[in-house]
């Protein structure tokens, strides 16, 4: 079983250098973190990346394994890719399938396919008016995301940007762990709810999480409200006896 991330060494790090700028090390494992939970939190995922970046270059990139750094990497060397376009244009990007013909990112999209990169869905990281960095998540296989998908990542990028946005700023340990915490509580509740949701109608990971969002645009309330309700309800108590 994978380890959850240590909230309380990330605390230990910013109380370091409370009163400061943050240092590469602590704004590396801020986004390594937030990888690793952007990659649990989304159906489909084999991997993700969280870059930051600043006048087209980057200053920090986070990375859940090798494939993602190196298609990052591919982006940077040739000046185009979903990510790139995230961060320029504010906008969620998509690549469904590399290897298909007519791609916006011709280049990129054919080196990925050759490293079994094929599908790839990135967001914008915003903090106001600034467009800082971008998240992403990877897939070895074609049409691994869609819109549900890229509803969530968006979704999951607002408190990310809201963390990582303090990288220039003079924040307490207390306010930048609080947020983190939020982030990655925010996965595991949303993970908790689709469990629930595939034994209620006994359905896959990803119709689950359809399902969950669905709900959630119905009602007109945000999938954490929708998934804390369900994982604190008797239907989780059910689903916990069985």
């Amino acid at each position: 079983m994978e380890s959850e991330p240590n909230l309380n060494e990330l605390a230990v790090i910013f109380g370091r250098v409370r009163g400061h700028l943050l240092t590469e090390e602590t704004v590396q494992h801020a986004v390594d973190l937030l990888a690793e939970a952007a990659r649990d939190l989304i159906p489909g995922a084999t991997g993700a990346g969280v870059s930051l970046i600043h006048h087209g270059r980057r200053t920090s990139t986070g990375a859940t394994d090798n494939l993602v750094k190196r298609a990052d990497e591919l982006q940077y060397e040739l000046s185009e890719g979903p990510c790139l376009s995230a961060w320029s244009t504010g906008q969620p990007a998509r690549s469904d399938d590399t290897t298909a013909p007519g791609q916006a990112w011709a280049q990129w999209a054919s080196a990925a396919a050759a490293m079994s990169v094929r599908s790839c869905q990135s967001v914008p990281l915003i903090q106001g008016r600034t467009t800082f960095g971008a998240m992403k998540v990877y897939s070895t296989e074609a049409g691994a995301f869609d819109d549900t998908t890229e509803r969530a990542l968006t979704r999951f990028a607002v408190p990310a940007a809201t963390l990582l946005s303090h990288v220039q700023t003079r924040e307490t340990p207390q306010q930048i762990g609080s947020e983190l915490s939020t982030a990655l509580q925010m996965r595991d509740r949303v993970g908790m709810a689709k469990g629930i949701i595939m034994a209620q109608l006994g359905v896959d990971d990803r119709t689950a999480f359809r399902e969950l969002v669905a709900r959630a645009e119905r009602d007109r309330r945000s999938v954490a409200e929708i998934a804390a309700e369900l994982t604190s309800g008797p239907a989780s108590r059910g689903a916990d006896s069985r």
